[in-house]
């Protein structure tokens, strides 16, 4: 029969938490050993069998084959999964077994310092149940010469798990491993977290429930997500009895770089590189520029510079306006300043014009599905129907009440009249 082991083997104290199969609770088993004060014991091997499946007696057990450690010159030389009968243990229970040796250089078998061997992993069992690995060292008490000793039982008792939620994170389908935290507008995306909860509700950020379930993933629907959004997730810990007795919560925030907007009010300037939409109204305290812009109605109290096409129901701008591509507003339109446009100017109802109105294509006004004014196709101006000019109040030119045009100061023309 084995002696008695030579060694002094003390574990970490604190329970372990008893996870289940399915969600297992990441622990780390702490194993110091040493030699008795004044006595010089040598050891060359250190074997840990550490239980991966349910023992028989119910304790508990690691759930894969965790990560070991040793501290000072020693190392892990080998682990490999063995059955209870191959090392004389419990039969039925599978081991990861753990070699640990000295180096092979003659004294270093001396332990005259502590050492520490960790082993990391995910444990399951129930709260009050047994973690137990036998242990075995090869000794003696003369360098060179080391016999294995009995094996002996190291034991960690469990508890409760505390309950967590963390690593709440979004991804792009098909691509878990990649973080993400931007998206576009509708696009669909997953949503991923850890918890050993029971139960989750995830909220969008006006407290609408999205999704609720058991799971820990939930793929958010494309279309769903169009401005950006913090997300509130609530694990719920349950009692026998189905009550909810806990919750923990964590919250995400997804930005979306081609947001809609029902509504957008800026006391600044705004850039926009690429295309403005707004389903509802956009007012800018200050100056707006963006490649195109679609709004409901846009107020600009300063500059407004439109790199593409301008549309919307009203325009109110109080300085310059600029549109290098087309205009189209189908309701009133009141510019205190300039107004260049680069493309085809579209008015659908009146337009009070109080600064200059430039157009730098083609210019055409209609009413009623009948062209009144026009450019198109022609090297001057063609009227059908009465016409007006005003500044200051005055009248300058007319054709209202008038068979023919009346201008009240001076009329150049640069082409010919003809009647």
């Amino acid at each position: 029969m084995p002696d008695a082991p030579l060694l002094h083997y003390s574990t970490s104290t604190a329970p372990l938490q008893a996870g289940t199969p399915d969600k297992p609770a990441a622990n780390t088993i702490d194993i110091t050993v040493s030699s008795p004060a004044g006595q010089n014991v040598y050891c060359d091997q250190l074997d840990v069998a550490v239980p991966v499946s349910a023992p028989d007696d119910g304790g508990a057990y690691f759930t894969e084959n965790p990560q070991s450690s040793i501290s000072g010159k020693w190392a892990p030389t080998s682990a490999q999964m063995k059955t209870g009968r191959e090392l004389g243990l419990d039969p039925d229970t599978n081991y990861y077994h753990v070699v640990f040796q000295a180096p092979p250089i003659p004294g270093f078998d001396l332990v005259d310092t502590p050492l520490t061997i960790s082993i990391t992993g995910g444990v399951a069992g129930a709260p009050g149940s047994t973690l137990t690995c036998p242990t075995t060292e090869t000794s003696g008490t003369t360098s060179g010469v080391h016999t294995p000793k009995t094996a002996q039982e190291l034991t960690w008792d469990t508890a409760e798990p505390a309950f967590y939620l963390h690593s709440f994170l979004a991804c792009a389908p098909g691509r878990p491993t990649v973080p993400r935290t931007k998206f576009n507008a509708g696009d669909a995306f997953s949503l991923t977290w850890e918890s050993n909860g029971d139960f989750f509700h995830l909220y969008d950020g006006d407290g609408t429930v999205l999704h609720e379930g058991g799971e820990t993933s939930w793929t958010v629907p494309a279309g769903t997500i169009v401005n950006d959004t913090s997300f509130t997730l609530k694990a719920a810990k349950r009692n026998a009895t189905g009550f909810e007795t806990a919750g923990q919560y964590a919250t995400l925030t997804i930005t979306i770089d081609n947001p809609t907007l029902g509504a957008l009010t800026v006391k600044g300037p705004l850039g926009v590189d690429g295309k403005l939409t707004a389903n509802d109204g956009l007012s800018v305290s200050n100056s707006l520029t963006a490649d195109t812009l679609e709004a409901g109605s846009v107020t600009v109290t300063q500059y407004c510079q439109v790199n593409g096409d301008l549309t919307a129901e009203g325009l109110v701008a109080r300085g310059d306006t600029r549109l290098d591509g087309s205009l189209q507003v189908y309701e009133e339109t009141t510019l205190d300043g300039p107004l260049a446009v680069g493309g085809r100017l579209t008015v659908n109802d009146d337009c009070d014009v109080n600064g200059k109105l430039s157009a730098n294509y083609d210019f055409s006004v209609s009413y009623a599905g009948t062209e009144k004014i026009t450019t198109v196709g022609r090297s001057g101006l063609a009227v059908e129907g009465d016409f007006s000019v005003s500044e200051g109040g005055t009248e300058k030119i007319t054709t209202v009440g008038y068979n023919g045009l009346c201008v009240d100061g001076d009329l150049t023309v640069n082409g010919r009249i003809h009647d």
